[in-house]
């Protein structure tokens, strides 16, 4: 594992606002850096950050969450990925941001955070590792509200290089239960969804545009964004899902190429649900996601 030195006091990133991401992602087009040296010692961080009712409201039509008086479970990543960027796309950071591609995700939600409260992000990157097809890395973004944690994000992305055909991988849960369940709701996802998302995310890498901003970056079509798709598993799960006290985890297993008509199966125990998000046609699973309380 390849860390920054424990004792090294980490260099702040601060930003009053969100950063730029298309011009991080031009930069980093251009540039196409990656160095071999460890993770830096940075935090990029922004503080008194209030959600945007309107940009909220934008989120929520489009990925399927009622606006309520809490922040959906997945809004905060949203609030946070530029912070990401931002530090990934840093000189000294030994991973290229270009064609990073998005594999897992961990969210834990300590208490809700109020549509009008304001909290402060801090992100940064920890355990670099090898994996079969390359290197990946966590980003890690935390919110607190007056000192205190309330929500956490664990972002796993992966950078294609050199095999590690050893290298070990995390373990999904038993998919069992959710295979043998009947169909739930069906979705198409068009060729403009990514397009959509990237106005309300922020997320404009190339993979998710268009095909002909995808292939040059090993795509075929352009892919949806992994947390678009999350995102819309979590609302669909709408009130069985606490809005606190619960950690949801999500494994992006297949690319979800656009256009594509999807369909979701969950399976529900006492205190724990675990969702499929599969092709509606033929057996490519694109996503499992599963939340425990």
């Amino acid at each position: 594992m390849n860390v920054a030195s424990p004792t090294e006091q980490p260099r702040e990133l601060r930003f009053d606002r969100a950063p730029d991401l298309r011009r991080i992602y031009a930069t980093t087009l251009i540039t196409g850096r990656a160095t071999t040296g460890p993770l830096p010692a940075v935090r990029a961080v922004r503080g008194a950050v209030r959600a945007d009712l309107d940009h909220l409201a934008d989120y929520a039509g489009l990925c399927g969450f009622r606006v309520g008086p809490a922040l959906p479970l997945t809004y905060p990543h949203v609030l946070s990925f530029p912070l990401q960027m931002a530090l990934m796309s840093e000189r000294e950071f030994p991973l290229a941001l270009s064609g990073a591609v998005h594999v897992e995700n961990v969210i834990t939600s300590s208490r809700p955070i109020g549509v009008d409260e304001s909290f402060d992000l801090s992100v940064w990157a920890e355990n670099l590792r090898p994996h079969r097809r390359g290197r990946q890395v966590d980003l890690v973004s935390e919110a607190t509200v007056a000192g205190e944690p309330a929500w956490r994000g664990v972002s796993t992305y992966l950078s294609k290089g050199d095999d590690h055909p050893d290298a070990e991988s995390s373990e999904l849960p038993s998919l069992d239960p959710v295979r043998g369940v009947a169909a739930g709701p069906t979705w198409r996802f068009d060729e403009g969804v990514g397009r959509r998302y990237a106005r309300v995310s922020g997320d404009w890498n190339p993979i998710h545009l268009h095909a002909l901003t995808a292939r040059p970056l090993g795509f075929p079509t352009a892919i949806a964004h992994g947390m678009f798709s999350y995102a819309r598993v979590v609302a669909a799960l709408g009130p069985r899902i606490p809005e606190a006290g619960v950690t949801s985890r999500v494994w992006f297993r297949k690319p979800l190429r656009l256009p594509s008509t999807v369909r979701l199966r969950s399976s529900f125990a006492s205190s724990s649900v675990i969702s499929l998000l599969a092709a509606a046609k033929g057996d490519v699973e694109h996503a499992v996601v599963e939340h425990t309380w």
